[in-house]
Protein backbone atom coordinates (compact mmCIF):
# COMPACT_ATOMS: atom_id res chain seq x y z
CA UNK A 1 0.00 0.00 0.00
CA UNK A 2 2.66 2.49 0.53
CA UNK A 3 3.69 3.74 -2.59
CA UNK A 4 6.58 6.51 -2.78
CA UNK A 5 5.48 9.67 -4.52
CA UNK A 6 8.46 11.02 -7.01
CA UNK A 7 8.02 14.83 -7.98
CA UNK A 8 7.89 15.77 -11.68
CA UNK A 9 10.84 17.73 -12.36
CA UNK A 10 8.78 20.18 -14.65
CA UNK A 11 9.30 23.97 -14.29
CA UNK A 12 4.94 24.21 -12.50
CA UNK A 13 5.73 21.72 -9.98
CA UNK A 14 9.00 23.37 -8.69
CA UNK A 15 7.48 26.74 -8.92
CA UNK A 16 4.57 25.58 -7.01
CA UNK A 17 7.40 23.73 -4.50
CA UNK A 18 8.25 27.65 -4.28
CA UNK A 19 5.34 29.09 -3.72
CA UNK A 20 4.64 26.64 -0.36
CA UNK A 21 8.05 27.52 0.54
CA UNK A 22 7.36 30.87 0.45
CA UNK A 23 4.09 30.62 2.15
CA UNK A 24 5.85 28.46 5.23
CA UNK A 25 8.10 31.25 5.28
CA UNK A 26 5.64 34.08 5.96
CA UNK A 27 3.75 31.41 8.18
CA UNK A 28 6.59 31.77 10.12
CA UNK A 29 7.77 35.11 10.13
CA UNK A 30 4.03 36.18 11.35
CA UNK A 31 4.16 33.66 14.06
CA UNK A 32 6.99 35.16 15.26
CA UNK A 33 5.83 38.64 14.53
CA UNK A 34 2.42 37.54 16.49
CA UNK A 35 4.21 36.02 19.17
CA UNK A 36 6.72 39.05 19.82
CA UNK A 37 3.71 41.96 19.40
CA UNK A 38 1.80 39.33 22.03
CA UNK A 39 4.68 39.29 24.35
CA UNK A 40 4.88 42.69 24.70
CA UNK A 41 1.14 43.59 25.32
CA UNK A 42 1.36 40.60 27.99
CA UNK A 43 4.51 42.65 29.57
CA UNK A 44 2.66 45.99 29.17
CA UNK A 45 -0.82 44.35 30.75
CA UNK A 46 1.32 43.21 33.46
CA UNK A 47 3.02 46.26 34.17
CA UNK A 48 0.32 48.07 34.33
CA UNK A 49 -1.59 45.84 36.45
CA UNK A 50 1.35 46.70 39.13
CA UNK A 51 1.04 49.46 38.74
CA UNK A 52 -2.68 49.82 39.28
CA UNK A 53 -2.13 47.30 42.25
CA UNK A 54 0.35 50.07 43.75
CA UNK A 55 -1.28 53.29 43.47
CA UNK A 56 -4.51 51.37 44.87
CA UNK A 57 -2.92 50.35 48.16
CA UNK A 58 -1.27 53.59 48.61
CA UNK A 59 -4.49 54.92 48.28
CA UNK A 60 -5.81 53.16 50.87
CA UNK A 61 -2.44 54.30 53.33
CA UNK A 62 -3.49 57.82 52.24
CA UNK A 63 -7.13 57.60 53.17
CA UNK A 64 -6.14 56.12 56.50
CA UNK A 65 -3.50 58.76 56.88
CA UNK A 66 -6.13 61.50 56.40
CA UNK A 67 -8.89 60.21 58.18
CA UNK A 68 -5.85 59.75 61.41
CA UNK A 69 -5.27 63.71 60.36
CA UNK A 70 -8.76 64.55 60.52
CA UNK A 71 -8.91 62.91 63.93
CA UNK A 72 -6.63 64.93 65.28
CA UNK A 73 -7.68 68.28 63.17
CA UNK A 74 -11.12 67.43 65.13
CA UNK A 75 -9.44 67.10 68.52
CA UNK A 76 -6.89 70.01 68.37
CA UNK A 77 -10.43 72.09 66.99
CA UNK A 78 -11.74 70.92 70.43
CA UNK A 79 -8.70 71.65 72.39
CA UNK A 80 -8.68 75.38 71.45
CA UNK A 81 -12.32 75.77 71.84
CA UNK A 82 -11.91 74.62 75.77
CA UNK A 83 -8.88 76.97 75.74
CA UNK A 84 -11.03 79.71 74.22
CA UNK A 85 -13.52 79.27 76.89
CA UNK A 86 -10.59 78.90 79.59
CA UNK A 87 -9.68 82.32 78.46
CA UNK A 88 -13.17 84.08 78.68
CA UNK A 89 -13.03 82.48 82.26
CA UNK A 90 -9.70 84.12 83.40
CA UNK A 91 -11.16 87.78 81.59
CA UNK A 92 -14.07 87.47 84.00
CA UNK A 93 -13.23 88.69 87.61
CA UNK A 94 -16.03 86.74 89.18
CA UNK A 95 -14.68 83.28 87.89
CA UNK A 96 -10.98 84.49 89.31
CA UNK A 97 -12.13 85.13 92.99
CA UNK A 98 -14.29 82.05 92.80
CA UNK A 99 -10.93 80.07 92.05
CA UNK A 100 -9.09 82.08 94.14
CA UNK A 101 -11.63 81.10 97.05
CA UNK A 102 -12.06 77.26 96.05
CA UNK A 103 -8.09 76.49 95.41
CA UNK A 104 -6.08 78.69 96.97
CA UNK A 105 -8.29 79.66 100.44
CA UNK A 106 -8.12 83.53 99.59
CA UNK A 107 -10.55 85.74 101.27
CA UNK A 108 -11.81 89.25 101.31
CA UNK A 109 -10.95 91.57 104.08
CA UNK A 110 -12.61 90.52 107.36
CA UNK A 111 -13.74 86.72 106.20
CA UNK A 112 -12.89 84.42 108.03
CA UNK A 113 -12.39 80.49 106.23
CA UNK A 114 -13.42 77.54 107.58
CA UNK A 115 -12.04 73.98 106.30
CA UNK A 116 -13.95 71.18 107.63
CA UNK A 117 -11.80 67.77 107.84
CA UNK A 118 -13.88 65.91 104.99
CA UNK A 119 -14.24 68.88 102.30
CA UNK A 120 -11.21 68.61 100.81
CA UNK A 121 -11.34 64.55 100.15
CA UNK A 122 -14.94 65.09 98.90
CA UNK A 123 -13.73 67.65 96.68
CA UNK A 124 -10.92 65.44 95.43
CA UNK A 125 -13.35 62.23 94.77
CA UNK A 126 -15.26 64.55 92.86
CA UNK A 127 -12.84 65.96 90.60
CA UNK A 128 -11.28 62.57 90.15
CA UNK A 129 -14.94 61.06 89.21
CA UNK A 130 -15.59 64.30 86.93
CA UNK A 131 -11.93 63.86 85.27
CA UNK A 132 -12.80 60.03 84.27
Amino acid sequence: MSKKVENIGNTFTSAENKKKQQQKMRRRVVRKRITLFGGILLILIIILTVMLVTQKQSNIDDAAERQEKEQQYQKQQDEELALKEQLNNLNDKSYIEKVARDDYYLSNDGEVIFKLPGEKSEEKSKSSKEDK
